[in-house]
Protein backbone atom coordinates (compact mmCIF):
# COMPACT_ATOMS: atom_id res chain seq x y z
CA UNK A 1 0.00 0.00 0.00
CA UNK A 2 1.26 3.51 -0.84
CA UNK A 3 2.50 5.49 2.15
CA UNK A 4 1.19 8.79 0.76
CA UNK A 5 -1.28 9.91 -1.87
CA UNK A 6 1.23 12.30 -3.46
CA UNK A 7 5.00 12.69 -3.59
CA UNK A 8 6.18 16.18 -4.55
CA UNK A 9 9.74 16.12 -5.90
CA UNK A 10 11.74 19.34 -5.76
CA UNK A 11 15.33 19.46 -7.20
CA UNK A 12 17.28 22.42 -5.79
CA UNK A 13 20.69 24.09 -5.88
CA UNK A 14 21.77 27.33 -4.24
CA UNK A 15 18.29 28.77 -3.67
CA UNK A 16 18.46 29.36 0.07
CA UNK A 17 16.72 32.72 -0.32
CA UNK A 18 13.80 31.33 -2.33
CA UNK A 19 13.21 27.80 -1.09
CA UNK A 20 11.12 28.84 1.92
CA UNK A 21 8.56 30.75 -0.15
CA UNK A 22 8.36 27.99 -2.74
CA UNK A 23 7.81 25.28 -0.14
CA UNK A 24 5.10 27.34 1.54
CA UNK A 25 3.36 27.99 -1.78
CA UNK A 26 3.44 24.30 -2.66
CA UNK A 27 2.31 23.25 0.83
CA UNK A 28 -0.76 25.45 0.46
CA UNK A 29 -1.66 23.55 -2.73
CA UNK A 30 -1.49 20.20 -0.96
CA UNK A 31 -3.69 21.05 2.03
CA UNK A 32 -6.08 18.17 2.56
CA UNK A 33 -3.79 15.75 0.72
CA UNK A 34 -1.62 13.12 2.35
CA UNK A 35 1.53 14.44 0.68
CA UNK A 36 5.27 14.06 1.17
CA UNK A 37 7.93 16.54 0.06
CA UNK A 38 11.18 15.20 -1.34
CA UNK A 39 13.76 17.99 -1.67
CA UNK A 40 16.85 16.86 -3.58
CA UNK A 41 19.93 19.04 -3.26
CA UNK A 42 22.43 19.00 -6.11
CA UNK A 43 25.53 20.14 -4.25
CA UNK A 44 24.52 23.57 -2.96
CA UNK A 45 27.29 25.78 -1.58
CA UNK A 46 24.90 28.00 0.38
CA UNK A 47 22.39 27.21 3.16
CA UNK A 48 19.77 25.64 0.90
CA UNK A 49 19.75 22.30 2.74
CA UNK A 50 19.56 23.93 6.17
CA UNK A 51 16.78 26.28 5.07
CA UNK A 52 14.80 23.44 3.49
CA UNK A 53 15.01 21.42 6.71
CA UNK A 54 14.03 24.43 8.80
CA UNK A 55 10.96 25.29 6.72
CA UNK A 56 9.79 21.67 6.47
CA UNK A 57 10.01 21.37 10.26
CA UNK A 58 8.22 24.70 10.72
CA UNK A 59 5.37 23.67 8.40
CA UNK A 60 5.36 20.10 9.74
CA UNK A 61 5.69 18.65 6.26
CA UNK A 62 6.20 14.95 5.76
CA UNK A 63 9.17 13.96 3.63
CA UNK A 64 12.90 14.44 3.60
CA UNK A 65 15.80 16.48 2.30
CA UNK A 66 18.35 14.38 0.46
CA UNK A 67 21.49 15.02 -1.54
CA UNK A 68 22.25 13.65 -4.99
CA UNK A 69 25.63 15.37 -5.24
CA UNK A 70 27.03 17.32 -8.15
CA UNK A 71 25.28 16.22 -11.32
CA UNK A 72 22.32 16.77 -13.59
CA UNK A 73 18.76 17.60 -12.65
CA UNK A 74 17.81 14.26 -14.21
CA UNK A 75 19.98 12.45 -11.68
CA UNK A 76 18.36 14.36 -8.82
CA UNK A 77 14.87 13.47 -10.06
CA UNK A 78 15.74 9.78 -10.31
CA UNK A 79 17.20 9.87 -6.79
CA UNK A 80 13.86 11.11 -5.47
CA UNK A 81 11.74 8.76 -7.59
CA UNK A 82 13.46 5.79 -5.98
CA UNK A 83 12.55 7.15 -2.52
CA UNK A 84 9.01 8.28 -3.39
CA UNK A 85 6.22 6.59 -1.44
CA UNK A 86 3.21 8.34 -2.94
CA UNK A 87 0.61 6.84 -5.21
CA UNK A 88 1.23 9.78 -7.54
CA UNK A 89 4.31 11.92 -8.16
CA UNK A 90 4.66 15.51 -9.32
CA UNK A 91 7.64 17.80 -9.86
CA UNK A 92 8.31 21.35 -8.71
CA UNK A 93 10.95 23.51 -10.40
CA UNK A 94 11.97 26.84 -8.93
CA UNK A 95 12.00 28.57 -12.33
CA UNK A 96 8.48 27.47 -13.38
CA UNK A 97 5.84 27.50 -10.68
CA UNK A 98 2.10 27.01 -11.20
CA UNK A 99 -0.83 28.00 -9.02
CA UNK A 100 -3.42 25.71 -7.39
CA UNK A 101 -3.34 22.63 -9.59
CA UNK A 102 -2.06 19.73 -7.46
CA UNK A 103 -5.28 18.98 -5.55
CA UNK A 104 -7.34 19.13 -8.74
CA UNK A 105 -4.85 16.87 -10.51
CA UNK A 106 -5.10 14.26 -7.75
CA UNK A 107 -8.89 14.37 -7.90
CA UNK A 108 -8.83 13.84 -11.67
CA UNK A 109 -6.35 10.98 -11.31
CA UNK A 110 -8.56 9.23 -8.76
CA UNK A 111 -11.74 9.64 -10.83
CA UNK A 112 -10.20 8.49 -14.13
CA UNK A 113 -7.48 6.07 -12.93
CA UNK A 114 -5.21 7.75 -15.48
CA UNK A 115 -1.48 7.11 -15.69
CA UNK A 116 -0.87 10.78 -16.50
CA UNK A 117 -2.82 13.92 -15.59
CA UNK A 118 -2.02 17.27 -17.20
CA UNK A 119 -3.50 20.74 -17.60
CA UNK A 120 -3.45 23.38 -20.32
CA UNK A 121 -2.78 27.09 -20.18
CA UNK A 122 -4.26 27.86 -23.60
CA UNK A 123 -6.67 26.07 -25.90
CA UNK A 124 -8.25 23.05 -24.18
CA UNK A 125 -7.45 19.57 -25.46
CA UNK A 126 -9.90 16.68 -25.21
CA UNK A 127 -12.74 16.36 -22.75
CA UNK A 128 -12.23 17.43 -19.16
CA UNK A 129 -11.90 14.58 -16.71
CA UNK A 130 -12.05 11.89 -19.39
CA UNK A 131 -9.13 9.56 -20.02
CA UNK A 132 -7.81 8.92 -23.54
CA UNK A 133 -4.97 6.69 -24.73
CA UNK A 134 -1.59 8.25 -24.15
CA UNK A 135 -0.71 7.79 -27.84
CA UNK A 136 -3.52 10.23 -28.75
CA UNK A 137 -1.91 12.90 -26.56
CA UNK A 138 1.52 12.01 -27.92
CA UNK A 139 0.40 12.73 -31.49
CA UNK A 140 -1.18 16.01 -30.39
CA UNK A 141 2.07 17.02 -28.67
CA UNK A 142 4.08 16.28 -31.82
CA UNK A 143 1.54 18.22 -33.90
CA UNK A 144 1.91 21.12 -31.41
CA UNK A 145 -1.80 21.05 -30.62
CA UNK A 146 -1.03 20.19 -27.00
CA UNK A 147 1.66 21.62 -24.74
CA UNK A 148 2.58 19.73 -21.58
CA UNK A 149 5.06 21.04 -19.02
CA UNK A 150 7.09 18.70 -16.81
CA UNK A 151 6.52 21.26 -14.02
CA UNK A 152 2.74 20.78 -14.21
CA UNK A 153 2.11 17.07 -14.55
CA UNK A 154 0.99 14.20 -12.31
CA UNK A 155 2.12 10.60 -12.84
CA UNK A 156 0.98 7.35 -11.27
CA UNK A 157 4.06 5.93 -9.58
CA UNK A 158 3.14 2.30 -10.24
CA UNK A 159 2.91 3.15 -13.95
CA UNK A 160 6.48 4.50 -13.95
CA UNK A 161 7.74 1.42 -12.16
CA UNK A 162 5.88 -1.03 -14.39
CA UNK A 163 7.11 0.65 -17.58
CA UNK A 164 10.59 1.25 -16.11
CA UNK A 165 10.43 4.91 -17.01
CA UNK A 166 13.06 7.26 -15.61
CA UNK A 167 15.19 10.22 -16.61
CA UNK A 168 18.43 9.88 -18.60
CA UNK A 169 20.90 10.83 -15.87
CA UNK A 170 23.77 11.91 -18.13
CA UNK A 171 21.50 14.27 -20.07
CA UNK A 172 21.43 17.96 -19.14
CA UNK A 173 19.45 19.27 -22.12
CA UNK A 174 16.33 17.48 -23.37
CA UNK A 175 15.91 15.04 -20.47
CA UNK A 176 12.37 16.23 -19.62
CA UNK A 177 11.25 16.21 -23.26
CA UNK A 178 12.46 12.64 -23.69
CA UNK A 179 10.81 11.55 -20.45
CA UNK A 180 7.43 13.10 -21.29
CA UNK A 181 7.29 11.73 -24.83
CA UNK A 182 8.11 8.22 -23.58
CA UNK A 183 5.56 8.48 -20.76
CA UNK A 184 2.73 9.47 -23.08
CA UNK A 185 3.74 6.75 -25.52
CA UNK A 186 3.59 4.10 -22.78
CA UNK A 187 0.48 5.37 -20.98
CA UNK A 188 -2.75 3.44 -21.42
CA UNK A 189 -4.74 6.43 -20.15
CA UNK A 190 -4.05 10.16 -19.88
CA UNK A 191 -6.53 12.76 -18.63
CA UNK A 192 -6.78 16.54 -18.84
CA UNK A 193 -7.68 18.25 -15.59
CA UNK A 194 -10.22 21.06 -15.70
CA UNK A 195 -7.82 23.33 -13.77
CA UNK A 196 -6.46 26.06 -16.03
CA UNK A 197 -2.72 26.43 -15.54
CA UNK A 198 -1.47 29.80 -14.38
CA UNK A 199 2.15 30.64 -13.66
CA UNK A 200 2.95 31.84 -10.15
CA UNK A 201 5.57 34.44 -11.07
CA UNK A 202 5.63 35.97 -7.59
CA UNK A 203 7.75 33.13 -6.23
CA UNK A 204 9.61 31.95 -9.34
CA UNK A 205 13.39 31.98 -9.26
CA UNK A 206 14.89 34.79 -11.36
CA UNK A 207 18.55 34.73 -12.21
CA UNK A 208 20.71 36.29 -14.87
CA UNK A 209 22.33 34.74 -17.92
CA UNK A 210 23.79 31.29 -17.38
CA UNK A 211 27.14 30.09 -18.70
CA UNK A 212 27.34 29.28 -22.45
CA UNK A 213 25.99 25.85 -23.38
CA UNK A 214 28.16 25.21 -26.42
CA UNK A 215 28.21 21.80 -28.10
CA UNK A 216 26.48 20.25 -25.06
CA UNK A 217 23.24 21.56 -26.55
CA UNK A 218 23.26 18.55 -28.87
CA UNK A 219 22.32 16.41 -25.88
CA UNK A 220 18.79 17.43 -26.77
CA UNK A 221 19.20 15.70 -30.13
CA UNK A 222 20.53 12.57 -28.43
CA UNK A 223 17.55 12.60 -26.07
CA UNK A 224 15.08 12.94 -28.95
CA UNK A 225 16.77 10.14 -30.86
CA UNK A 226 16.35 7.85 -27.86
CA UNK A 227 12.72 8.91 -27.53
CA UNK A 228 12.09 8.28 -31.23
CA UNK A 229 13.57 4.79 -31.00
CA UNK A 230 11.48 4.00 -27.93
CA UNK A 231 8.26 5.32 -29.48
CA UNK A 232 8.77 3.56 -32.81
CA UNK A 233 9.47 0.27 -31.03
CA UNK A 234 6.22 0.56 -29.02
CA UNK A 235 4.12 1.94 -31.89
CA UNK A 236 5.62 0.17 -34.92
CA UNK A 237 2.54 0.67 -37.09
CA UNK A 238 1.97 4.34 -36.35
CA UNK A 239 3.42 6.00 -39.44
CA UNK A 240 1.92 9.36 -38.54
CA UNK A 241 3.77 9.60 -35.22
CA UNK A 242 7.02 8.38 -36.79
CA UNK A 243 6.75 10.98 -39.57
CA UNK A 244 6.06 13.75 -37.06
CA UNK A 245 9.17 12.76 -35.13
CA UNK A 246 11.45 12.55 -38.17
CA UNK A 247 10.06 15.39 -40.26
CA UNK A 248 9.02 17.85 -37.56
CA UNK A 249 10.28 17.33 -34.02
CA UNK A 250 13.90 16.40 -34.80
CA UNK A 251 14.48 19.10 -37.47
CA UNK A 252 12.79 21.64 -35.21
CA UNK A 253 15.02 20.70 -32.30
CA UNK A 254 18.14 20.86 -34.46
CA UNK A 255 17.32 24.39 -35.64
CA UNK A 256 16.76 25.32 -31.99
CA UNK A 257 20.30 24.08 -31.28
CA UNK A 258 21.67 26.05 -34.24
CA UNK A 259 20.00 29.26 -33.09
CA UNK A 260 21.21 28.86 -29.51
CA UNK A 261 24.79 28.38 -30.71
CA UNK A 262 24.55 31.46 -32.95
CA UNK A 263 23.16 33.58 -30.11
CA UNK A 264 26.09 32.49 -27.96
CA UNK A 265 28.45 34.03 -30.50
CA UNK A 266 29.61 30.97 -32.45
CA UNK A 267 30.41 31.68 -36.10
CA UNK A 268 28.38 30.22 -38.94
CA UNK A 269 31.31 28.09 -40.08
CA UNK A 270 31.86 26.76 -36.57
CA UNK A 271 28.21 25.75 -36.20
CA UNK A 272 28.21 24.09 -39.63
CA UNK A 273 31.31 22.18 -38.56
CA UNK A 274 29.59 21.00 -35.37
CA UNK A 275 26.64 19.69 -37.39
CA UNK A 276 28.94 17.85 -39.79
CA UNK A 277 31.03 16.24 -37.06
CA UNK A 278 27.99 15.24 -35.01
CA UNK A 279 26.19 13.78 -38.03
CA UNK A 280 23.02 15.77 -37.32
CA UNK A 281 22.96 17.47 -40.73
CA UNK A 282 20.87 14.53 -41.93
CA UNK A 283 17.93 15.99 -39.97
CA UNK A 284 17.97 19.19 -42.04
CA UNK A 285 15.49 17.67 -44.45
CA UNK A 286 11.91 18.64 -45.07
CA UNK A 287 8.88 16.43 -45.62
CA UNK A 288 5.09 16.65 -45.80
CA UNK A 289 4.92 17.03 -42.00
CA UNK A 290 7.43 19.88 -41.83
CA UNK A 291 5.71 23.24 -41.10
CA UNK A 292 6.15 25.90 -43.77
CA UNK A 293 8.05 28.33 -41.51
CA UNK A 294 10.43 25.57 -40.43
CA UNK A 295 11.02 24.66 -44.09
CA UNK A 296 12.00 28.25 -44.86
CA UNK A 297 14.44 28.37 -41.93
CA UNK A 298 16.05 25.05 -42.89
CA UNK A 299 16.43 26.02 -46.54
CA UNK A 300 17.96 29.37 -45.67
CA UNK A 301 20.40 27.78 -43.24
CA UNK A 302 21.42 25.13 -45.77
CA UNK A 303 21.89 27.50 -48.71
CA UNK A 304 22.85 30.90 -47.22
CA UNK A 305 23.85 30.32 -43.58
CA UNK A 306 25.52 33.74 -43.28
CA UNK A 307 22.11 35.32 -43.97
CA UNK A 308 20.40 33.39 -41.19
CA UNK A 309 19.33 35.46 -38.19
CA UNK A 310 18.46 33.52 -35.01
CA UNK A 311 15.13 34.35 -33.44
CA UNK A 312 14.80 35.71 -29.94
CA UNK A 313 14.40 32.93 -27.34
CA UNK A 314 10.92 32.45 -25.94
CA UNK A 315 10.53 33.26 -22.22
Amino acid sequence: MDAFSLSVIFPVKNIAGEIGSILRQTAEQTQGLDAEFLVVDMGSSDKTVWEALRVMKELRLSGSVMQSGEGTVARALNTALVRAGGRYVSFVFARRLYENHLAAYCETAESTNADIVFGTAGEPFGKEGAAVPGAVCLQAILEEKLTVDIAAILLRRAFLEQRRLSFAESCEYGYSEEFLLCCFCAAEAAARCEAVLRRDTAFELRRGKQKPVGAAVFQRMEALQRAAEYIESRLPGDRRVSALLRERRLPQALMWCVELLLREGNGYGAVQGMLKVSGYRRYLRCGPNTPFELKKRIRLWRTLPWMYKPRKPQP
